[in-house]
This record gives C-alpha cells, structure tokens and sequence, in this order.
C-alpha cells in the first residue's frame, strides 16, 4: 500500500491511500534535469526567433502595435515577459501612446484590478492603456468578410487598426484547438460572439475531439490560422511552463513556425507515456481548477487515459462554481449538460440556441460522459452542479476508490493524473484505443 498527494490546485491537496498490486501509473508531466534562468530564455527567444526578424527590426516608429495576452485563466507569465517585448518596442522608436495592451478574454468575463496586476504588473498598468473589454459590448467590432467555410471574421477595432500585432501565450494541450498558443490568441481571443460562435461549433463536429487533443495540425487549428494570417499576426512569444509556473522553454517568431516548434517541445514533457489504459483513474482538473468551463478540459483529456466503462474519479476545486469563469453561458450549460450530442446538433439546426459558446461545453461532455462512470470530489461545487453534471458525488478519494472497485473489480488497475489540465497520455506502444470511440 502506497499513499500518493494529489493538488486540488496550488496549496490545497488530498491524499490517496492505492494497494501496489492495483497501481498502474502517475502520469506526472516530465522535467528537464535543470530550470532555465527565466530572463535568459526570453531574451534568447526574442533575440532569435524562428521565421522572422527581430521585433526591433520589423516594427517602425510610427507604427500603432498592439500587444495581445490572454487572461487569469491561463497560466502565461506575461509580467514576466512583457517588459523585455516592450523594451524592444520602444527600442524601435515606438512611443508608449502608440503601444496597448490589449486582453484575449474570449468570452470570459473583464479581469478585475487585481487579476490585471497580477498579470501584467503593475508597471505596465500605469505605463501603458490596457483594453479589458466585455465581447458582449457589439459596438467595437469590424468585419473582415469570412472564412472560405463561412466562419465570420469580426474582430476588436484596436487589434484591426493596428500595424503590428503581436501575441502572447503559454502552449498547453486544448479541447478546441490541439494546443494552446499561437493563432489561438485571435480567435476566439479578440473575436466577436458571432465568430466565437461559429469556432468554437466547428471544433465541436468537424472533427472528433479525443483527435483534435494534442495534435498541431487538425481542421479547428487551421480555421484560427486562417484568420490570424487574414487579421496580420505579425509575432508571437509563447512559453512552455513545468506544473510550477517556471518557464522552461520560450518560442517567437511566426505565429505558425515559432509555434510549430514550440508544440514539439510540449510534446516532450506535456505528453507522458502509460502502460496501459486503466480501468479507475483519478485525475486533478489541476489547474483548470476554477469551474467546470475549464474543468472540461481535463475531464476530455482523462479519457485517453481510462478504458471504456472504467471510472473516472474527477477532482475539481470549483472555486467559481459550475461556470463562474464565463457566468453569461451557465444557463445554457445546465440547461443542456445532458442531452445527447445528436439532441444538441438538432438544437442548433432547429435555431433553438442563441448562446453557441455556451453549448460548446454540453458538446464536448456528452460525447464523453456516457464511456465511463465519473465520481465528483470537490471543495466547492453544490451537489445541483454535480447532478447537472450527470456525475456522482463523493466526500473525499477514498471512499471514491472504494466505490469505484465495487465496480469494475477488486483486481482494477488504478492510474492517477496529478495535473489533468496540463498533462496528456499515450500508450508506451503509440496505439489510439479512443480514436473509434470519439465520433
């Protein structure tokens, strides 16, 4: 019998008590030998970066830059990185009334003060305007036509207005995109509803999602290049981070190149090899930890991890509740948390759902869920959330483990993934059992 610590998010942490002969793996994200120096490894990047120039060189003095980061959601270090970009921006001559900041929120609600301090610093704040704006405010978009598959491009006028754009992000495994980063940043970072809308159902059908998860190159990526070529991202500096929020690599340059690469050395430490499928896994939304609008990421990226009908024993904080990171879908996403994929597409053919966005959530779940039985250990969730949810409550891991066994067997194989937000699996013999079962 072995006891193993598993993080609710940073600081809080529950204990499990496995009998050796149920274990199978910890899927803990791998580690280089050493952490870089941090200023080191920016400045490298920015000193050299894949397919283009040096951001001094590129931008011109009278050039109106904006300068893209994404939320508090996401882990990205941008205080840390955002005085060395705008060092070189005014190396080119670049005045701070030409320069903004402006917030990728998505459809995420406005960063508060603190959170806008925390990510920026408060240097920059005071420095430099930062646009945090509600995507519910329609009055400053502009249409840039559409996508050959019809998808709208309506964008933030300060983003369409500028003459440099550059980007800043963290390259993570994503439901929607494959991998966070790069073109991302655009959309559904500064777009309008409707252009959200329409991504983010894309993502949903086009492509089964347990193969859109950790590939560079699927139909969702490529409609976000698509637009970030068409909108003129310019330069991207994106880190790679460990569980600890340390910068272990960085990548700039082209917004598709730079992130290529940046991709292949997520690969290596993000996408941990398992034995086996095992039959209970106990996976952390660690650090999607918030609320189930991000805790669905991991909830998706567990199931590469479990067998079909095998247990899932999901830990989320819940801090915001069910939907607190983007409260404007909620309604939507209780109202359809369990109705069928078909049911949903049907919704939407028949133009019954006004909140696209919202039902992304419902689309992802429902193609999931029903693979395994999934125990709910929580801080912070009501039972409500939990029933809406379609999974069941449990006090604590143990008694979890205990149930799950009850289930699937004495003899089940137990696998654990501490950091489910951040961390991929696959099979040590590279085989893809979920890909048949993902449509």
């Amino acid at each position: 019998m072995s006891l193993y610590t598993i993080p609710f998010k940073k600081g809080v942490t529950t204990q499990v008590k496995i009998d050796d002969d149920n274990f199978l793996f910890n899927a803990v994200p791998l580690k280089p030998d050493q952490v870089p120096e941090e200023d080191r490894v920016i400045k490298e990047a920015l000193e050299t970066p894949i397919g283009t120039g040096k951001l001094e060189e590129l931008i011109r003095p009278k050039n109106r830059v904006a300068v893209l980061t994404d939320d508090i959601t996401r882990p990205t270090p941008s205080a840390r990185i955002l005085p060395q970009v705008l060092s070189r921006i005014k190396k080119a001559g670049v005045p701070r009334s030409r320069v903004q900041i402006i917030m990728a929120l998505g459809t995420h609600r406005p960063m508060t003060e603190e959170e806008l301090e925390i990510k920026l610093g408060r240097r920059v704040m005071d420095d430099y305007e930062v646009t945090n704006r509600d995507y519910r405010d329609t009055s400053n978009f502009v249409s840039l036509g559409k996508t050959e598959s019809g998808t709208p491009i309506e964008l933030y006028r300060e983003v369409i207005e500028a003459d440099f754009i550059i980007a800043i992000g963290n390259i993570v495994p994503h439901i929607s995109s494959g991998w966070g980063g790069g073109s991302k940043i655009i959309l559904p970072g500064v777009c309008s509803q409707k252009t959200t809308d329409m991504m983010h159902l894309m993502a949903c059908v086009v492509q089964p999602v347990l193969e859109v998860i950790g590939t560079r190159d699927n139909k969702p990526r490529a409609e976000m290049d698509t637009i970030a070529e068409k909108v003129g991202l310019n330069f991207i500096v994106n880190t790679v981070l460990d569980e600890e929020n340390n910068i272990l690599a960085v990548f700039a340059g082209h917004f598709i190149q730079a992130h290529r690469k940046g991709v292949e050395a997520a690969e290596k430490l993000m996408v941990v090899p398992i034995p086996g499928q095992a039959d209970i896994l106990i996976v952390s939304a660690n650090p999607c930890y918030f609320d189930y609008w991000q805790g669905v990421k991991p909830y998706a990226y567990s199931h590469r991890a479990v067998r079909r009908e095998g247990v899932i024993i999901f830990l989320l904080d819940g801090g915001e509740g069910l939907c607190g990171d983007a409260p404007s879908h909620e309604k939507t996403m209780r109202k359809y948390l369990l109705h069928s994929f078909k049911d949903l597409e049907a919704a939407v053919d028949r133009g019954e759902v006004d909140d696209i966005v919202g039902l992304n959530v419902p689309m992802y779940h429902s193609t999931l869920r029903h693979r395994v039985t999934t125990f709910c250990v929580t801080n912070h969730l009501w039972q409500e959330d939990i029933k809406a949810l379609g999974f069941i409550s449990a006090p604590n891991v143990q008694t979890a483990l205990k149930r799950a066994f009850e289930i699937v067997g004495q003899d089940g194989k137990v696998g654990i993934i501490p950091y489910g937000g951040e961390t991929l699996t696959r099979l040590e013999d590279n085989s893809k059992p979920w890909r048949e079962e993902s449509s």
